[in-house]
């Protein structure tokens, strides 16, 4: 009898499992607000699916995506997110940011099991717009990113690690944080998501008085809604982010740093994946598959932002490897990189920036992947070893390298240091501006400055950083200062232009020190010498080239306690050996960012005499040149990916912009 019941049980269970598989899914509806947007907006659509699922967040479950035609003709799959609902009508999200003008056209696939459909076409536009669109490295090119249409960024900002627990201050939320940096001219911010206390995805076991433990299925839908916001925050006010999706301590076995960050014994994937040790999350294949699905994830639901700058595998990779019990073998971290990396980049249609950190300890091959962008370290201590380690490692893995975070010390700082702690910040700042590097150092302890009221210290600073940035190394030419002090100087001349110095005092109150300045272009200039720290203005020093071509200021004075900055300028208004008519040409380059064809268009009358254009790559070397036309479109599908120099010449004018070559 028993035998009977359990072969009716068992075959019941397989026709449903048949009936199950067999169900055809349905698209009910597919609704968007807008047809038209601009570039670089946000598109979106929501989708009405009947499906059977058990799982929304596993591919494996329930797949939903949509197949893209660009107005270039080429066609691009891109994963939905799943919103709300059950099986019987679940709600599905398409976000992307059309990145050029034209038409789009879209269907939307549902798969479950062995059984799919796909819905008729859909259609949105593009138009033109000045959005500068996502932010991008470019090969050899380490003082700056790039933005779609050319235009130069450099990174000024701090760590935002986290909002702090209610029970410990309740204001210090991502929207008071947000503000408060946007209002002192900070433009970048690295913070950490899927952590046990901030942004959970997939640890339903919080800690955190702002989340509640969840034990349904999938991720963690407080979490997921705290990312939303956080990321319409950063669109609010202008800042661009490095999310750092995973922290050494998730993988930590014992208490090594003495605040309870081993939190292995509560990861999910031991459940989920099956993960016995801390290596298997590097090594199991079904970690790596629900890795996969969050990165996935990510990418539909946020990927669109231009807000998200940099996505940050982990943060300080290299101390799950160093210390005992954790038996994490360096080549599988190594290659789970070049598998996530890979994968990231055949699912990205935007393009954001991909990175990983170490905090000091060398991890062999991990820069080298080919798709990790950028590459960064932590330093703490003195700041007078950052210079080295920048050209070390940017010459080493030939990759922008930015250091992710940086203080005097990586243990909290005593409040009653606050002047020694600022001062260091100002100059590890300072000196950054004047080192090939794209984010200029990150300072880690954000409440502390805030406690300190010390915000408006970054002001100075970051109008200096939008000054220094260019669109690309070339436009950058390093000057040398010789003294009779032996003062140290970093100093160097952009655009043959304008011009920035830092001069480290001695330790001694020093009078009249002359120096000579080599490597600026003949010319009269004006000299402006502001304490580094105080940004009071000290002096104003006009000068001129000597017989020999050199040229020599004198600054009056020098504090112990100081060191100074310079600007400096032309004197017939910041600008030397460029005739200011050459400005003025009306001209259109489009569409920017293109992959084949680069249409130019001037709108008014030139001199066709001599006219000509001329496409140079970043490093200077000439790529195409022809006779000028009134308008022409040219086929630039032999140039390599990357960034370009278009510059049409005739006997009155001239001009350039840049352009990028997908």
């Amino acid at each position: 009898m028993k035998f009977l019941q359990l072969f009716i049980f068992l075959f019941l269970a397989l026709q449903l499992h048949l009936f199950a598989s067999t169900v055809q899914p349905e698209i009910l509806e597919v609704n968007t607000e807008n047809t038209t947007i601009n570039t670089f907006d946000k598109f979106e659509a929501l989708i009405k699916v009947k499906a059977d699922f058990e799982n929304p967040y596993d591919p494996q479950h329930i797949d939903v995506s949509a197949s893209i035609t660009l107005p270039d003709a080429s066609t691009i799959n891109y994963p939905l997110f799943f919103l709300e609902g059950d099986s019987d009508n679940s709600t599905w999200g398409l976000r992307i940011a059309p990145r050029t003008s034209g038409e789009y056209t879209y269907t939307i696939t549902v798969v479950t099991d062995e059984q799919s459909t796909t819905s008729t076409s859909f259609t949105f536009n593009a138009t033109e717009s000045e959005n500068p669109g996502f932010l991008h490295t470019v090969d050899k090119n380490y003082n700056n990113l790039v933005f779609d249409n050319g235009d130069g960024f450099r990174g000024f900002g701090l760590n935002m690690g986290w909002e702090a627990r209610n029970s410990e201050n309740p204001k210090y939320t991502y929207d008071f944080w947000f503000d408060l940096l946007a209002s002192h001219q900070i433009n970048f911010v690295r913070t950490w998501l899927n952590v046990p206390w901030n942004l959970p995805i997939e640890w339903n076991k919080v800690g955190s008085d702002r989340y509640n433990d969840y034990n349904g299925v999938g991720y963690h839908p407080e979490g997921l809604a705290r990312i939303e916001y956080m990321i319409d925050e950063a669109e609010k006010n202008d800042l661009y982010l490095m999310l750092a999706m995973d922290f050494h301590g998730a993988l930590w076995v014992n208490n090594n740093d003495g605040w309870g960050n081993n939190v292995w014994k509560d990861h999910p994937y031991q459940q989920l994946a099956g993960c016995v040790n801390p290596n298997d999350f590097f090594t199991f294949e079904e970690a790596r598959r629900l890795y996969k699905n969050r990165l996935r994830y990510i990418v539909a639901r946020w990927g669109y932002s231009t807000s998200v700058g940099a996505i940050e595998f982990f943060n300080e990779v290299d101390n799950t490897i160093i210390y005992d019990g954790q038996n994490v073998n360096p080549a599988d971290v190594v290659e789970w990189h070049d598998i996530m990396s890979k994968y990231l980049k055949s699912i990205d249609y935007h393009e954001h920036i991909v990175t990983t950190s170490i905090s000091h300890n060398t991890v062999n091959g991990l820069f080298d992947v080919q798709e990790l962008d950028l590459i960064q370290s932590h330093l703490y201590g003195s700041v007078g070893g950052m210079a080295q380690k920048i050209h070390e490692l940017t010459n080493k893995h030939q990759k922008p390298y930015v250091v992710g975070e940086m203080g005097l010390d990586f243990m909290p700082p005593n409040n009653n240091d606050e002047a020694k702690w600022i001062k260091d910040l100002q100059k590890t700042m300072w000196l950054g501006m004047f080192e090939k590097t794209s984010i200029i150092p990150m300072t880690w302890w954000w409440e502390n400055y805030e406690v300190w009221n010390a915000y408006d210290k970054f002001e100075f600073l970051a109008e200096f950083t939008e000054k220094m940035t260019t669109k690309s190394d070339n436009e950058i030419k390093e000057l040398t200062f010789v003294n009779s002090e032996d003062l140290e100087g970093q100093g160097m001349v952009l655009r043959n232009r304008h011009g920035y110095a830092f001069i480290h005092g001695n330790g001694k109150n020093l009078r009249n020190i002359t120096f000579q300045v080599d490597g600026l272009p003949r010319d009269e200039y004006t000299f402006y010498v502001y304490n580094a720290y105080t940004y009071e203005e000290k002096d104003r020093v006009d000068v001129t080239a000597s017989n020999s071509g050199k040229f020599y200021i004198e600054i009056k004075e020098i504090k112990s306690n100081e060191d100074v900055v310079l600007y400096f300028e032309n004197k017939r208004g910041d600008v030397t050996s460029i005739d200011d008519q050459f400005k003025n040409i009306n001209w259109k380059l489009y569409p920017n960012p293109t992959q084949s064809k680069l249409n130019y268009a001037i709108e008014e009358m030139f001199n066709p005499v001599n006219a000509q254009f001329f496409i140079y790559d970043m490093n200077g070397k000439l790529m195409q040149q022809s006779p000028l036309s009134k308008s022409e479109s040219i086929n630039i599908e032999f140039l390599p990916k990357g960034v370009y120099v278009f510059k049409i010449v005739t006997d009155e004018r001239e001009d350039h912009k840049v352009f990028i070559k997908q």
